[in-house]
């Protein structure tokens, strides 16, 4: 192993010195948390329901943990990352049950449980045992907010075709950008978006498995129906509710009127996450997928955008600009009316008292004056080639002059490209979230 080895911990990069070689006794489990890599020297080690292979490296992300479990005693070399040691298996004997009911007729599974139930960890045991029987294992990954395949604010699709360490291994094939941190006011993208990939997953990709990891959205009317109407969409042969006793009851119950479903207990030792963690790791996965980023300057006139209140209308001609100048006594680049709105880019802020002014000579009920700076550093979505989730951008600069954004991203941005707006502005150089655009001031 290269001593070397750089890591990155947070904003700063780190050298990964070795630790001790640490052994692990038969019948102990090694917890083992990111950011961390360690290889394994000799002995069995288990890890969701697979054996770790001899001499591989394996890599744990930050603010992740993973369980090490040694069926006789093994050793492993580790650089960096935290770790403690656990008497026992900290994977419940139930899970080895529940995989020989599903293996029967279960093609799709859908995973369902609150915030820190360990859905993740249920459904990469799954993929594992399944992939270790020669199957194509799909995984559609609808966990927006705390991604394992795919960038934060959308769902991924990857496929896993032999056992893995954690999900993140899982080849990614395609995604859906949804846009926020949580499927909360866009039901209707989150949806949309599972049931897409996971027909692109039976009918393009001829999965053997198809397994959907979901948010922990559960305990609120909202992210009820979401689950009801996801499971509608989906069609899962068996819902999983992974859960403590007395917890999902309501879930449980509206989820077993459309499909077959079967409570499973929660891991010893799942790792909670407090929003703070959970913003670091997205803040990590930003980094990750706009690595390399370059900037592209893209029209917001003519290009395909997936936005329905601005850049969808009928653009106003030149008369009408100028007229629109004179009312608010400064240079309007571009403007557009709509069914039941008017927008207007401005060179300069107007009162408010305009805007009413404006609607009633158009006769419409909202008029948005903007200059612009509403879209900075907001994410988008960029599909095309094929593929409905080509990647994702930053906004960093508008040039009304131009009438175009400039868009950091580390895909080339074609001009067939299309182009979606999301909820979340991420700063481009830091990578932090930095709001949550409220739907209504948008949409």
């Amino acid at each position: 192993m290269n001593h070397d080895k750089k890591y990155f911990t947070g904003d700063k990069k780190v050298i990964g010195e070795p630790m001790p070689k640490i052994t692990i006794p038969e019948g102990y489990t090694l917890i083992v948390e990111g950011e961390s890599s360690f290889r394994v020297l000799g002995g069995e080690l288990r890890a969701y329901g697979s054996i770790l292979e001899a001499d591989r490296e394996y890599t744990v992300e930050p603010l992740r943990a993973v369980p090490l479990y040694a069926l006789k005693d093994s050793e492993i070399d580790l650089y960096t990352g935290r770790v403690s040691f656990v008497k026992g298996d900290t994977v419940p004997p139930s899970r080895e049950e529940v995989f020989r009911i599903l293996e029967k007729d279960a093609k799709k599974i859908m995973i369902v449980g609150g915030l820190d139930s360990g859905k993740t960890s249920v459904a990469t045991f799954l993929a594992n045992k399944f992939a270790e029987k020669g199957e194509k294992v799909a995984v559609v990954d609808a966990d927006i907010g705390q991604k394992s395949i795919g960038p934060p604010t959308t769902i991924g699709l990857g496929i896993i075709e032999k056992p893995v360490l954690t999900l993140s291994e899982a080849h990614f094939i395609d995604g859906f950008f949804v846009g926020n941190i949580t499927p909360a006011g866009l039901l209707h993208r989150h949806v949309a978006g599972v049931k897409l990939l996971v027909e692109k997953a039976e009918d393009e990709l001829k999965a053997d498995r198809i397994i959907i990891d979901t948010t922990g959205w559960v305990t609120e009317l909202e992210g009820r129906e979401l689950k009801l109407f996801k499971a509608l969409v989906a069609k899962p042969d068996v819902a999983l509710i992974v859960s403590r006793p007395n917890e999902c009851i309501q879930m449980e119950k509206i989820l077993g009127q459309v499909t077959k479903t079967i409570r499973i207990d929660v891991p010893q030792l799942v790792k909670a996450r407090d929003r703070v963690d959970r913003k670091e790791y997205r803040k990590y996965q930003y980094r990750k997928y706009l690595a390399n980023a370059k900037t592209t300057k893209v029209s917001f006139v003519g290009r395909k955008i997936l936005y329905t209140l601005t850049f969808t209308g009928n653009e106003l001609g030149k008369n009408e600009l100028t007229r629109l100048e004179y009312i608010l006594g400064s240079r309007v680049h571009y403007a557009e009316m709509s069914d039941d709105h008017v927008s207007i880019f401005s060179e300069k802020s107007v009162p408010e008292e305009i805007s009413s002014f404006l609607k009633a000579m158009y006769g419409h009920r909202r008029v948005r004056i903007m200059t612009g700076a509403e879209f900075m550093h907001t994410l988008v979505g960029i599909s095309g080639d094929g593929k409905m989730l080509k990647g994702i951008g930053i906004i960093s600069g508008v040039d009304l002059s131009s009438r175009s954004f400039e868009v950091l991203s580390n895909v080339d941005i074609g001009e067939n490209d299309t182009i979606m707006f999301g909820l979340v502005k991420v700063n481009p150089l830091t990578f932090e979230e930095e709001t949550i655009i409220e739907k209504n001031s948008i949409f």
